[in-house]
């Protein structure tokens, strides 16, 4: 072979070479691209779930708030505690942060301190006074969460998620 035709040959190869690292840096980029852009969109709807859950849990503190501490429920009540509680469950299957996710779920299960055997739990039939704090807690901590915080001590919060644990660890 002669040396122009090896020199042709080699560079040929070199092209070749230099063609495939290209695509498969494309390719590389391109993955890493989707990897970001799907974090940023996950952090994006858990950004919106903490604002949707903030506003709820604020609405849902002033409902509780509302109703005088021994008077009677209005007609109403109930059906607007179960609103605010349903959309602040749907909004916290977005949370990443499961810690904060099951002691939210929990409070949700225990109507944020309103059932009777969580109060005969912690010890205070105050349904008025532990829902706030409840509200309160959870506010808290996914105001921390949003801060990229150590999740704060709560009141009630992480009570409920432990009452709610032993609860269903019991039933099985």
């Amino acid at each position: 072979m002669s040396t122009e035709v090896l020199v042709g040959v080699i560079g040929l190869c070199g092209a070749l070479v230099g063609a495939a690292a290209a695509f498969v840096g494309v390719v590389y980029q391109q993955k890493q691209q989707v990897k970001l852009a799907q974090a940023e969109r996950r952090d994006a709807l858990a950004q919106l779930a903490v604002d949707t859950i903030m506003t709820e849990l604020e609405e849902l503190r002033r409902l509780v708030w509302s109703v005088s501490g021994d008077a009677e429920e209005p007609p109403e009540f109930r059906p607007q505690l179960v609103r605010h509680i349903d959309v602040i469950r749907l909004g916290v299957l977005r949370l990443p942060h499961q810690e904060l996710r099951e002691a939210m779920e929990a409070a949700c299960m225990m109507e944020f301190g309103r059932v009777d055997q969580f109060q005969e739990h912690i010890g205070l039939r105050l349904p008025r006074i532990v829902a706030t704090a409840m509200c309160w807690d959870a506010q808290k901590c996914l105001g921390a969460y949003l801060r990229r915080e150590p999740l704060p001590e709560t009141t009630f919060l992480f009570k409920a998620r432990d009452y709610f644990h032993s609860v269903i660890s019991q039933r099985r």
